[in-house]
């Protein structure tokens, strides 16, 4: 199950960006919630790890396992992202969504005076820079995929 014919995941592009996004939302979410994480924090977190630990375990299906990542962490994002525009439920949903993201700019500079530099970094990170990684990262692991037996390429 751990036995892997191909490349390290760690000697593809996939790899690497897998094990960076989930490794910075770990951290990052970590270091932001610390000391009342959030319930989509640890779930998602947890499932970042696992493929965390899939891709430097050289897990057979290391892929499957950031992709389950991915989809659980895109599933309890746009859980949160209605979930804050039907607060508002007398605005349309688009505008909705704009003043959810433009919302978010203010978050981020209270997050840079409460929490410092590296805290509104880390909320721009988790915000902003996670959920694009995510959606770039799920068609890039599954385009990447395993060479089957016999098959000339290497990765």
């Amino acid at each position: 199950m751990f036995k892997n014919d191909g490349k390290h995941p760690l000697a593809t592009a996939p790899g690497i960006l897998a094990l960076a996004a989930w490794s910075m939302y770990v951290l990052g979410g970590g270091y932001l919630y610390y000391p009342a994480f959030l319930a989509s924090v640890l779930i998602a977190g947890f499932f970042g790890l696992v493929a965390c630990v899939a891709v430097i375990a050289n897990f057979k299906y290391w892929r499957s396992a950031v992709v389950l990542a991915s989809s659980v962490y895109l599933v309890l994002y746009v859980i949160k992202v209605i979930r804050m525009t039907g607060m508002t439920a007398d605005t349309p949903f688009l505008s909705a969504i704009s003043f959810y993201y433009g919302a978010l700019w203010q978050v981020g500079l209270a997050m840079f005076q409460e929490r410092g530099y590296a805290g509104g970094l880390t909320q721009g990170f988790l915000e902003y820079v996670m959920p694009v990684l995510v959606i770039a990262l799920i068609p890039i692991v599954l385009v990447s995929r395993r060479p089957k037996p016999g098959d000339s390429r290497t990765g």
